[in-house]
């Protein structure tokens, strides 16, 4: 089933968590039900935090943390959730054409976006919603929550999968990755699309140079002697709650930046910044940045009246500015009046990460560690003081494994919390270990273990039919 996904990259301890939910499944579905299961992976990006969205590369590898997920076809219309956290309860909804959300914050949201994804792509190309079942799903996930690993985007990429084989679809990689990025947005983040391309393009002991517009994938071997660890802070980073509003705001502020350079170098159709990039041959961050610092104030008002003038947008009314930067209604994304946006100090990390990011890439492919692990400290200190997303504590336990001789550690994930990931020689990795207990999870009184670990380079995801047993 699905062969575009690899059917190898289940483990034995996957396959028995897949089939102690298919028997719990089949008591409801029938014993002899097509069951499906399938297995998504988060994701650990080694370098280029927030240039996503913009439309610039990235390097994430995924991990060998999965969520899993089991499903059935069911008569009625109906889709149904079962979470193994208990802390996450049962969901039921109705297949609509336009699917209403449960309030904020709901871990069922993700769930409700990647099936309206599917069925917006495949009604686009005429497939009627009439056509499709509804579905049990049940749900198991092994990627910590809020921690800056993509457990949500795991679980969207699972759940669209599963959703597709009860309804015998199928898409290839290339279309189902951007399918599934577009349908995040249904839970009001403006992500771009690097979680949902490493979830579904993973290669086992490689990291994924992931370009945009149109979606490419390189696989890049990691050296063998480099060790990827990944440590929670503890401190959450809820990006469909409390953090939204920075994320959000975040990518105004980079599209604002991307049309006042557009505007001085006389280009047309850009809404990204990687839209500038494209558009200069040989370019580089320092030249951009430098021609931004002339061209506009550091920051702008947040009522955008500002940046109508400076856009010399005499023809456009303030109300076609908001809607093409903000978005349109009821999901527009909501800027603090009392807060500036900053365009020059974005977009500066924005293109220095860029360069950051092609660099590190041949960097691990030479095997490089220690300018690899420089790069990572680079993108650290950008993103703590130009994005501004880091914290206290993320500079903290990046730090802390530092002490322990890792060669670089940077926040991974959107930030505001969440986690950080560290590059070490793999005969280092015991001692990284100790210095974030030591030094980190000890003063602040935190039960280290389960919160830190070496974590592998892993395969993407998969589908694969369970046989009745």
């Amino acid at each position: 089933m699905n062969s575009h996904y690899n059917p190898d990259g289940w483990d034995t301890g996957e396959l028995e968590r897949a089939g102690a939910l298919a028997r719990e499944l089949r008591s409801i579905a029938g014993a002899n039900a097509r069951v499906f299961a399938v297995r998504a992976p988060g994701r650990a990006n080694l370098i280029g935090e927030h240039t996503d969205y913009s439309g610039l590369p990235v390097l994430p590898a995924a991990i060998d943390r999965s969520t899993i997920i089991v499903a059935a076809a069911m008569e009625s219309r109906e889709v149904t959730l079962r979470n193994a956290a208990p802390d996450f309860a049962p969901r039921t909804f109705q297949l609509e054409r336009r699917i209403p959300p449960f309030a904020q914050g709901d871990w069922a949201n993700y769930v409700k976006a990647a099936v309206q994804g599917v069925i917006d792509h495949f009604g686009a190309l005429g497939v009627a919603l009439a056509r499709l079942r509804g579905a049990a799903l049940f749900v198991e996930g092994r990627i910590t929550t809020a921690a800056g690993l993509s457990s949500s985007s795991a679980l969207t990429v699972a759940s669209a999968l599963a959703f597709m084989a009860v309804n015998g679809l199928d898409l290839p990689p290339l279309e189902c990755a951007p399918m599934v990025a577009r349908s995040e947005r249904y839970v009001g983040t403006m992500g771009g699309g690097m979680d949902q391309a490493a979830a579904l393009f993973g290669r086992r002991d490689h990291a994924l140079f992931i370009e945009f517009n149109p979606l490419r994938v390189r696989p890049v071997r990691m050296p063998s002697d480099a060790a990827i660890i990944v440590a929670d802070s503890g401190e959450i980073a809820d990006k469909s709650g409390s953090a939204r509003a920075e994320y959000n705001r975040r990518v105004v502020e980079c599209a604002l930046a991307a049309r006042i350079l557009a505007r001085t170098l006389k280009l047309q159709g850009v809404r990204t910044l990687g839209d500038v990039v494209s558009a200069r041959v040989n370019w580089n961050a320092t030249d951009l940045v430098g021609i931004l610092e002339r061209a506009a104030p550091a920051r702008l008002a947040p009522d955008l009246e500002e940046a109508k003038r400076l856009l010399d947008m005499t023809g456009i009314s303030h109300e076609s500015l908001l809607h093409e930067l903000v978005g349109p209604g009821a999901s527009s994304v909501k800027l603090d009046p009392a807060k500036p946006l900053e365009i020059f100090r974005r977009a500066r990390h924005v293109l220095t990460e860029t360069e950051r990011v092609i660099r590190g890439a041949e960097l691990l492919e030479a095997g490089q560690l220690e300018a690899m692990g420089a790069l990572m400290n680079e993108s650290h200190a950008s993103l703590a003081s130009d994005f501004e997303c880091s914290t206290a504590r993320l500079d903290k336990i990046a730090a802390s494994a530092r002490a322990g001789g890792a060669l670089g550690a940077r926040l991974t994930g959107a930030g505001f919390g969440g986690s950080i990931v560290a590059m070490c020689r793999a005969a280092d990795a015991p001692r990284v270990i100790e210095s974030l207990d030591r030094f980190y999870y000890e003063p602040l009184g935190i039960e280290a273990r389960g919160r830190r670990a070496v974590l592998h380079a892993g395969d993407g995801a998969s589908t694969i039919e369970l046989a009745v047993a």
